[in-house]
């Protein structure tokens, strides 16, 4: 049997795992968390670091990244996207950041 971790922060972020695959709908998804920037890939998501102490910023960052990419995993079709999106690159870059 492997020893409880002593991290305060490793039973939110293996709850936020398990929500983004049920949101994702993709249980074989992995979830990592990284000081990297935050990115998504065909195997998974990067997720931001979260440290010990847990701050209101990091934990909602971390959650608002999560359910993006979970979303987006989910619901996201390139051919009803590419259909619409806007040809001005300024407009182009508004509407991939939705």
């Amino acid at each position: 049997m492997s020893k409880p971790s002593d991290n305060p922060a490793d039973p939110f972020k293996k709850a936020l795992a398990e929500a983004t695959r049920t949101l994702a709908d993709d249980p074989d998804m992995t979830v990592t968390y990284s000081v990297d920037p935050a990115g998504m890939s065909k195997e998974g998501v990067r997720l931001p670091q979260v440290s010990r102490r847990m701050t209101r910023d990091e934990v909602m960052l971390a959650r608002g990244t999560a359910d993006a990419f979970a979303l987006r995993r989910r619901y996201h079709d390139d051919a009803v996207s590419a259909r619409y999106a806007p040809t001005g690159p300024l407009a182009r870059e508004i509407y991939d950041a939705m």
